[in-house]
């Protein structure tokens, strides 16, 4: 006798969304761990009054790549919770 169940299309939905909610989470952990090194490089190198002006420029430049990186992954999630719920 078999011990496998079938799944409903609904079961297989809610798989395919934890799946891609955990993908778009680990992703957001990261780009939240890269967004606080860019703002720790930008800062300790803001306090340096003998820093060159472009690599400040360059941290600023980081910073706000991985702030961006992390707000698009935001709004990707709200949107995976919201067609989500809209489903429900």
């Amino acid at each position: 006798m078999s011990t496998s169940r079938k799944r409903t299309p609904a079961q297989c939905g809610d798989d395919d969304f934890d799946v891609e909610m955990n993908r778009l989470e680990f992703e957001w952990r990261q780009g939240y761990e890269a967004s606080i090194a860019a703002r720790a490089a930008y800062q300790a190198l803001a306090c340096d009054r003998s820093a060159r002006a472009e690599l400040l420029d360059a941290a600023r430049e980081r910073l706000d790549r991985a702030e961006a990186a992390k707000s698009r992954l935001a709004a990707k999630i709200e949107r995976l919770q919201d067609l989500m719920l809209s489903r429900g």
